[in-house]
């Protein structure tokens, strides 16, 4: 017999997971007792709930695996909270572990004692408080299996004291055994149809998105563009889905996206978005980016991701890499887009004419070059929400994939620095930088206590704006 904090780490080490962020409290403290046993795994002691949140989603972005989050009950879960909803947003596989009061004493308006599974409902896949050891591991199998689900995203389980003391029998149980390892290929037909559509395009375009990294398709996608001559434009929260130092690329769409990507979409007469969620910073969610009469083939692993914000001309579900192979096995045409050195030429013209070295106080596109000329090709950038992101996304010319990283379609201003320090951990050997805001920094400045005591190496740069 072993207690469910035991089974709760030992369910965590059989995912792999090497580190869980957070802070101890009354009702999480039998976790933090294991967890100080399991040299495994390595706990990062934060100054705020927040930073932990923040800290594990950028963990779990760089890596494209889930991370781990733990705090107490009461106001140590609803500090997390902000980083979960971001986590939700982004399609990041963050699993909070959490305390909970004692069973005996819930729902008598005792201290710290709220409703914490419908607090997350809104803002998790899953949320569930386990009523006792025995269901335990039962629970992180099932947190693990939603989390990594498509779309994935956040999951919230929490127990009380009582129940993490509490004994049970051990399940050693292989993650193979209760979830799926691999996602369902496209299908043949659906994949012949689209190959003839794009063979009947006279302009097409590829629209990349965030599924291209998750499945590590990058290398697939530039040889579909460099086989068909078709260019790329990526959303805008993922400029890193293909390399903007590619002769194809167009750059990132939309709102602070580039001018090159924005002048080419209107043309195209066929869209071809790959593992993509349409947001409304890449497309306004208006024709005009994207032509009225353009055919979109809309590709994602996500049926319920297709056809919300335009009309598709074909819906097409399975894994991104399947379908961006299988155009490459059926596209036999190769097109020539003229326009497309033009275009870029004419943007990196229009970012030289930003760069005037001589104004005082210095001009935040002078600072966002800076960063961007100091920052290593295998480095990774962190943008936090706000002016300093904006003027970063202009000047962030990609190398790599996973090398750019913004708070997506959640705006949380103060982000950033916590964020650059989970990708600092997740990723030791690459150089990590972070474009914040003097707002944003304030936020969670205590963190760089964290990152000192815990020696994460990150450049933070701070726009006072």
């Amino acid at each position: 017999m072993i207690t469910g904090a035991q089974a709760l780490v030992a369910c965590l080490q059989r995912e792999g997971i090497d580190h869980v962020f957070g802070i101890p409290g009354t009702m999480n403290l039998p976790i933090l007792d294991v967890l100080r046993g399991t040299p495994e795994i390595r706990f990062v002691l934060t100054r705020h709930e927040q930073g932990a949140a923040f800290m594990a989603y950028g963990y779990a972005r760089s890596l494209h695996r889930p991370a781990v989050v733990t705090a107490t009950e009461g106001p140590g879960v609803t500090n997390l909270v902000t980083g979960i909803g971001a986590a939700y947003k982004g399609y990041v596989p963050l699993i909070s572990v959490s305390g909970a009061q004692e069973l005996w004493v819930r729902e008598k308006d005792a201290s710290q004692d709220i409703d914490q599974v419908t607090l997350h409902r809104p803002i998790t896949k899953w949320a569930y408080s386990v009523p006792a050891a025995s269901k335990l591991q039962e629970a992180v199998r099932r947190a693990f299996r939603v989390a990594l689900a498509e779309p994935q995203g956040p999951v919230h389980l929490d127990a009380s004291r009582d129940i993490l003391l509490e004994q049970c029998e051990p399940e050693p149980i292989a993650p193979a055994a209760y979830r799926p390892t691999s996602l369902p290929t496209c299908a043949a037909a659906e994949l012949d149809r689209a190959a003839q559509t794009i063979a009947q395009a006279r302009r097409p375009i590829f629209l990349a998105g965030g599924g291209v990294l998750r499945e590590n398709a990058l290398g697939a996608l530039q040889a579909l563009a460099e086989a068909t001559g078709i260019p790329v434009a990526t959303l805008q929260y993922h400029p890193d889905a293909f390399p903007t130092t590619h002769a194809l690329a167009l750059g990132p769409l939309g709102r602070n996206g580039w001018s090159s990507a924005n002048r080419a979409m209107p043309e195209a007469d066929v869209v071809i978005a790959l593992g993509a969620h349409i947001d409304l910073f890449s497309t306004t969610f208006k024709y005009g980016i994207i032509s009225r009469e353009a055919k979109l083939i809309h590709h994602s692993t996500v049926a319920t991701d297709i056809g919300v914000v335009f009309p598709v001309a074909q819906a097409v579900v399975g894994s991104t890499l399947s379908f961006i192979e299988g155009l490459r096995a059926r596209v036999e045409r190769k097109w020539e887009w003229t326009s497309v050195a033009r275009l870029r030429r004419e943007w990196d013209e229009e970012r030289r004419r930003l760069l005037d070295y001589n104004a005082r106080p210095i001009l935040p596109p002078v600072v966002a070059h800076a960063m961007r000329e100091a920052l290593p090709p295998e480095g990774i950038m962190v943008v936090d929400a706000g002016n300093a992101g904006k003027h970063m996304r202009v000047f962030m010319d990609t190398h790599q994939p996973d090398s750019f990283m913004y708070i997506s379609d959640w705006g949380s201003v103060g982000a950033g620095l916590p964020i650059a320090m989970g990708a600092k951990l997740a990723r030791p050997k690459q150089p990590v930088m972070a474009a914040v805001g003097d707002m944003g920094m304030m936020c969670n400045i205590g963190e760089l206590e964290t990152a000192v005591r815990e020696r994460i190496a990150v450049v933070c740069v701070v726009y006072n704006d």
